[in-house]
């Protein structure tokens, strides 16, 4: 018994974003007769072969190809889930009848069908694969075996290729030939009266072929990935260090410049003591003779003779405050100058001692004079 069936892309269901088109299948040269309708759902994961009928369409066989990688999930089915990477696909169909579809071609596509054993490898059941990888049709067969020590022998009983353009013509035929006995004997491969299983496992293994063909297609036929419009630069060029946005670096040669520190507290007095231009170091202490350098080993009191501070201060801190005056010991205001703001009432007169050095530095108290016994 010979049958041709021919596969188009149904134009009655719309396309569905993620999802391969809804094929049907058709007698060959009767492309408005619809014998059967292949639905993807739940992204190409659950897919149903439906066959029309009085009461609606009637699913008679469902397949689980393997989830892709990056596809999205559903948990409507979690127990069909697949390991990643696998190639076979699961299919089941009326009167309790299972079977798989592995995909074990390297360079070529070799698409085997198997029936489940409850204590034995799979069954082997159908083959379909391509003469030579430049063919232009597949070829279905099975292999009969005649005894342990008789190898195998291949029949042919159909042929998978695209049809030739026409008024009838298009899409892909799938045809059975059934010239010969052992052709015709596949239809009593899955018993006497399971005409029909066989018809749907055969369109099944022809429609996940042709799923994984227009995906193919779909890949080599996707635009190239987009080129970033920003260069990164040279893998090991080194990478700016830390440092002000732009500008050239702040000279050091002039003084600083007067910044309100935070918290908006005033910055502390100028004094008329200040130091003149050039000036370093601190006033020796009294009791060394002036214009010469205090003895090694002396160290002047902190705060005396030291730099200026920096402008600006760290976060949560005010400008540094002068060292505590001691008791009766306060700068004395220049001539003719008022005590500078801050300093409640006028300071006590002292009596300055008579050197020639320079005066000391501003906000800071001259050393007190060793006693002489």
């Amino acid at each position: 018994m010979a049958a041709i069936y021919a596969v188009y892309t149904s134009p009655n269901h719309p396309p569905i974003p993620n999802h391969l088109p809804t094929l049907i299948v058709t007698p060959h040269g009767q492309p408005a007769n619809i014998l059967y309708s292949y639905l993807h759902t739940n992204y190409n994961t659950e897919n149903y072969l439906l066959t029309p009928s009085p009461q609606g369409d009637l699913c008679v066989a469902k397949m689980f190809p393997p989830r892709k990688e990056g596809s999205k999930g559903s948990a409507s089915d979690p127990g069909h889930s697949a390991p990643s990477g696998s190639r076979v696909v699961r299919c089941e169909a009326s009167r309790n009848l299972k079977w798989s579809i592995a995909n074990t071609g390297v360079i070529s596509p070799i698409y085997k069908l198997s029936l489940p054993a409850p204590d034995s490898p799979d069954l082997p059941l159908f083959q379909i694969s391509k003469p030579n990888p430049n063919a232009a049709f597949w070829s279905m067969f099975y292999f009969a075996y005649a005894g342990h020590n008789i190898p195998p022998k291949r029949i042919e009983f159909g042929k998978i290729q695209k049809n030739p353009p026409g008024p009838n013509g298009g899409g892909t035929r799938i045809s059975i030939t059934g010239k010969t006995p052992e052709e015709k004997a596949v239809w009593q491969t899955l018993g006497e009266g399971n005409e029909d299983c066989v018809e749907w496992v055969v369109l099944c293994a022809a429609l996940n072929l042709l799923d994984d063909e227009i995906l193919k297609a779909a890949e080599k036929s996707a635009p190239p990935a987009p080129v970033s419009l920003r260069d990164p630069g040279p893998a090991n060029a080194p990478r700016p260090g830390p440092g002000p946005a732009s500008g050239p670096p702040p000279s050091h040669q002039g003084p600083p410049q007067q910044h309100p520190p935070p918290n908006n507290r005033p910055p502390p007095p100028q004094h008329s003591h200040s130091l003149p231009p050039g000036a370093t170091g601190g006033r020796p202490p009294q009791g060394f003779p002036p214009n010469q350098p205090p003895p090694r080993g002396y160290t002047p009191q902190p705060g005396f003779g030291g730099p200026v501070p920096p402008q600006g201060y760290g976060p949560g801190q005010g400008p540094r405050q002068p060292p505590p005056m001691r008791t009766g010991m306060s700068p004395a205001p220049g001539p003719g100058q008022m005590p500078p703001a801050g300093y409640g009432g006028r300071p006590p007169q002292i009596q300055m001692p008579n050197t020639h050095g320079p005066p000391p530095p501003q906000g800071q108290a001259p050393p007190q004079a060793q006693r002489r016994f």
